[in-house]
């Protein structure tokens, strides 16, 4: 007999997992690293009596913001500029190329 727990659904639990997947920020893992590396040692300091430690929500928005302009930031290097620009090369451009043959035929002589 088989176990009903055990069997896989194949509506509702993978659809759920797609469509996380389909809206998943590219930036969330480095802005979870970065908000777990400053959450660390910003909560775990002693601070002053005058000193307030920020809220948790407004530490993971400068997180997400610190992840955004790290990817920015990535895609300016030269390394990456030239890949972009040899790719740019490498690439057909459909404007460029005369395709009037093709939909006008030539009389024949």
């Amino acid at each position: 007999m088989s176990n009903p727990d055990k069997s896989p659904d194949k509506t509702g639990q993978h659809k759920k997992s797609a469509l996380a997947e389909a809206f998943q920020d590219p930036n969330l893992e480095l802005a979870r690293a970065i908000f777990v590396g400053m959450a660390q040692r910003i909560y775990s300091a002693p601070t002053a009596a005058d000193q307030k430690k920020p809220d948790p929500k407004a530490l993971a928005t400068l997180c997400f913001r610190l992840a955004e302009a790290f990817d920015a930031a990535s895609r300016e290097t030269p390394k990456v500029k030239a890949a972009l620009e040899a790719a740019s090369k490498a690439a057909v451009k459909l404007d460029e190329v005369d395709l009037s043959h093709v939909f006008n035929p030539s009389e024949k002589p």
